[in-house]
């Protein structure tokens, strides 16, 4: 399905709190496992040229960005995993901890919630929430 699609994403770092939204088109698929969320991500971002593709299933969201930003992020409900992140300043190995994962989806659209925490060389860095919403988008139907 051609979808609008909404990202509300929020990092808190320390006491500081940063909100980063965007709203782009999109693909809202269907998967044996799931759902897979299509989209390109922007300037807004800070990371053009990357394509982001969240893959969610009953426990477990799949965030696997390609191009100038790559990344393969795996975010399970109260389950601990590791990933390689690349920068512009070069790989770092972290360790997410999802602490929550809510979805509603289907063929007309819906919405995805989850929150995690990120880390590395063992500590908690950050905290993150991420709220997307998916509409049809009737200008592409």
């Amino acid at each position: 399905m051609q979808a609008i699609i909404t990202i509300v994403g929020t990092q808190k770092v320390d006491d500081q709190t940063d909100t980063v939204e965007l709203t782009t088109e999109g693909t809202l698929e269907n998967t044996a496992g799931g759902w897979d969320i299509h989209y390109k991500e922007s300037e807004a971002t800070g990371m053009e040229g990357t394509a982001t593709t969240v893959h969610v299933s009953k426990d477990k969201v799949i965030l696997e960005r390609t191009g100038s930003n790559a990344s393969f992020l795996v975010l399970e409900k109260h389950r601990r995993h590791h990933s390689n992140y690349n920068t512009p300043y070069g790989a770092i190995d972290l360790g997410t901890y999802a602490t929550a994962l809510e979805y509603d989806l289907s063929s007309v659209g819906g919405q995805l919630y989850f929150a995690y925490t990120l880390g590395f060389n063992g500590s908690i860095n950050s905290e993150h929430t991420v709220h997307i919403t998916i509409r049809e988008d009737n200008n592409h139907a």
